[in-house]
């Protein structure tokens, strides 16, 4: 279990802009995760805390994020960053890595879920797009790691994260959810299973028969990254006296990088 990246690995990372391993995690893991979620799940049926949609009857809750904050954190989230996850997340960012995102993609209940294609930090059809790309790669991960088995949600297009988008590319991400994406693969994974890859690949989220799922979905920064837009707004909950105490050495780090990384003032936010 846990197992090490190997340099293979991490070549293979890098080329394709994914890297899948199985079984990187032991069932007791899964089991602890899958509790925390319960225990989320609990509290927001109880009023203690916000969550959006959920489903008392069917245990089914909607995409949550900011499991980090202290309303929302459980031990386990912290355990598993820092005796399973940080040897992988510094091996592929290659340095010291920070906080950024931590949450779920969850849903179901024959609830359709159908995004477009997309990547997350690209300007599809730019005349700087390669370049742009070629800069942010190796300095970001993110992942998904299933809670509930049959994850078949996540498609990707192979080895598209360090190029210009291709016309046909473009068109698909243009037409909507029931495009047809060039070269697509579809992610299969199961419990214990996790999935890293470049957010600047072609990639969408596809659940169009509303099956139940419960992934864990998070993404880090190198620490030397300043925290950019889409990343602020946590650093008052983060900060909250005596949370970080609570947490792990290691994972406690990883949120402190995030602090100081972030800026003091909204004009200082860099989309690097």
């Amino acid at each position: 279990m846990n197992p090490s990246i190997t340099t293979d690995d991490l070549s293979r990372y890098h080329e394709e802009g994914y890297l899948i391993l199985r079984e990187a995690f032991s069932s007791d893991r899964i089991l602890s995760l899958r509790d925390a979620l319960e225990r989320l799940m609990d509290r927001a049926l109880a009023g203690e805390i916000e969550i959006g949609w959920i489903n008392q009857e069917r245990r089914l809750f909607s995409r949550t994020g900011h499991l980090m904050s202290p309303d929302r954190y459980d031990p386990a989230y912290g355990d598993w960053l820092a005796e399973d996850l940080d040897p992988h997340l510094q091996t592929l960012l290659g340095a010291t890595p920070r906080h950024s995102l931590f949450g779920t993609l969850a849903g179901g209940g024959g609830q359709s879920y159908k995004q477009a294609w997309h990547r997350d930090l690209g300007r599809p059809g730019a005349d700087d797009e390669a370049e742009y790309y070629r800069r942010h790669h190796g300095t970001f991960v993110q992942f998904n790691a299933p809670i509930l088995p049959g994850d078949r949600f996540l498609n990707i297009v192979p080895a598209s994260h360090l190029r210009a988008s291709t016309p046909a590319e473009i068109d698909a991400a243009a037409a909507g959810d029931e495009a047809q994406m060039p070269n697509a693969l579809v992610v299969e994974l199961e419990p214990g299973d996790i999935v890293y890859y470049d957010a600047n690949l072609w990639h969408r989220g596809w659940n169009p028969e509303g099956v139940n799922r419960w992934s864990m979905h998070c993404a880090f920064w190198r620490a030397e990254c300043p925290v950019m837009a889409h990343e602020t707004g946590q650093q008052e909950d983060l900060q909250r006296a005596g949370y970080l105490e609570s947490m792990p050495a290691i994972a406690r780090e990883y949120v402190e990088r995030y602090l100081s990384n972030h800026p003091d003032e909204p004009a200082k936010m860099q989309d690097l």
